[in-house]
């Protein structure tokens, strides 16, 4: 990877106190958990429309597919493998020296989380895989106690207070974002000095109004994707590599530690 990418980036972000962190699949892509459009992405292997609230209420051969999905540890779910890798590690990093405002994602797997960074850091725009809700009464369990149910045999749960239908607290098609994570990601914007784009296309909205936002209170914008994004006429920088190979010697630089080399 060529230096002067990491030297823009620093050079954008160096002096600033409060970053704001913008990650979206390509992120957790290197932990082994597909993106949604590449050409190994999620659409390539399943129909979007399966993604439909509709489609879950309607089918129960759906939502028993998706919970035996999420027992087996497949996909993003909560039994899933996947780790953090080193990109996120260096935003805690960054989040740790005091550097981040906090961490919008569009990812519902967690990992920034389990990468060690607090809940009330992070908006999770999408949900989140790590709780289960009740579409009828919506009552709340560790995603991990709702997949105890289906261990014991119950292959589509339901609500043991009402009998309503349970999904995790992943926002599918059709579905309102969680207002609380929208207004979380605001108040973030609202204290941030520059955006750190990671791993996103900002083409889905509203998640993207966040980024454009930004730009229009002339915020500086750094972005490190693989491939063209729908704000790449707002990055003041642009790294077109993956995360883990840019973040830990960008974080090191910006937070003034010396970058081991791997």
């Amino acid at each position: 990877m060529p230096s002067e990418s990491i030297d823009a980036a620093y050079e954008v972000l160096a002096g600033k106190q409060q970053i704001l962190v913008f990650t979206g699949a390509g992120m957790s892509t290197e932990s082994g958990i597909p993106d949604f459009r590449g050409p190994d992405g999620l659409w390539t292997k399943m129909d979007p429309a399966d993604f439909t609230i509709q489609r879950y209420y309607a089918s129960k051969d759906l939502r028993v597919q998706k919970w035996r999905m999420q027992a087996d540890g497949l996909l993003w779910g909560a039994r899933s493998p996947a780790q953090p890798n080193p990109g996120h590690m260096a935003i805690v990093d960054l989040y740790e020296a005091g550097m981040v405002s906090g961490v919008v994602t569009q990812n519902v797997d967690g990992l920034h989380e389990r990468s060690g960074l607090p809940d009330d850091a992070v908006a999770e725009l999408h949900g989140s895989v790590r709780t289960s809700s009740c579409m009828e009464c919506g009552r709340q369990w560790p995603t991990d106690t709702v997949l105890e149910w289906v261990d014991a045999g119950q292959e589509d749960p339901h609500c043991p207070m009402c009998g309503g239908l349970v999904k995790t607290d992943v926002v599918m098609f059709g579905e309102a974002m969680p207002d609380a994570e929208m207004q979380k990601a605001w108040r973030f914007l609202a204290t941030s000095d520059a955006v750190l784009v990671v791993g996103s296309t900002v083409s889905v909205w509203p998640a993207a109004e966040i980024v454009v936002r930004a730009a229009h209170l002339a915020l500086p914008i750094v972005i490190i994707n693989r491939g063209p994004t729908d704000a790449d006429r707002m990055a003041a920088a642009k790294i077109e590599e993956a995360a883990g190979e840019v973040l830990p010697p960008l974080a090191a630089r910006l937070t003034s530690r010396p970058s081991i080399p791997s």
